[in-house]
């Protein structure tokens, strides 16, 4: 979803003892995402994020999740998800179209060793939903898949920490809330390095590897390849 914002109602649920393990997750440094229960339900508006509702048909999201903990310590955290609904794509207003909802779906299973120094994080989804196709200038319900797997090791030297990732992003599919739910295949590597040298401040540097096709009616070729060096500074309060 555009900006991971939609209106919605969502319901939690998860033991006491669970949720002071996702409260430990984060406040240890090991990254964990907070708690978000063990089990997941909602209802919510399905068209992203800062735009109205097109078809009063919602859309019904769900989760469950459990984080492990071995008798040596270490964290281990699998999750299953999935989604779906009806959605009302924006389609160019000179190109003939005889559609523009489309039934939609994704589920895929999640996986979280926490970086105990060494760590992975992996995630898949699959589905089905709108993709413009350059060939007919039409979009049509088409397939989906993509994910990532991440691996860091987190490194603690005196008041300084330091967590060196690297990261392989795949995506095949279309964007739903873009123009003609544009055509996209992703291909990305990505390696950096967080610095800590206080718990409130992060510095983190970050360099990609980028192969990227997004296609719509307007650019129905558009195939972009490159490298490019992030930069990023947060203070935590």
């Amino acid at each position: 979803m555009a900006n991971e914002r939609d209106i919605g109602v969502m319901a939690y649920w998860a033991p006491t003892h669970i949720r002071k393990r996702f409260s430990r997750l984060v406040a240890s440094g090991l990254k964990g995402s907070g708690d978000y229960g063990v089990l997941g339900v909602g209802l919510y508006n399905g068209q992203t994020a800062n735009s109205p509702e097109k078809n009063n048909s919602l859309h019904v999201v769900s989760r469950v999740t459990y984080p492990f903990e071995l008798p040596s310590g270490q964290l281990i955290e699998g999750s299953f998800q999935g989604y779906t609904g009806k959605f009302v794509i924006n389609r160019n207003p000179l190109t003939d179209f005889d559609q523009t909802e489309f039934e939609e779906f994704r589920y895929g299973p999640s996986f979280i060793l926490y970086p105990q120094p060494f760590g992975i994080q992996a995630e898949f989804n699959w589905g089905r939903g709108p993709e413009f196709n350059p060939e007919t200038n039409e979009v049509e319900d088409a397939p989906l898949q993509g994910g990532y797997v991440l691996a860091s090791y987190y490194l603690q030297t005196g008041k300084d920490l330091f967590i060196p990732f690297t990261r392989y992003h795949y995506y095949s599919g279309g964007k739903k809330h873009e123009l003609d739910a544009a055509r996209h295949r992703v291909r990305e590597l990505e390696i950096g390095v967080e610095w800590q040298p206080h718990r409130h401040f992060e510095l983190v540097a970050m360099y990609t590897i980028s192969d990227r096709t997004a296609e719509n009616s307007l650019n129905p070729s558009n195939r972009q390849r490159g490298s490019l060096l992030r930069l990023q500074a947060q203070i935590n309060f």
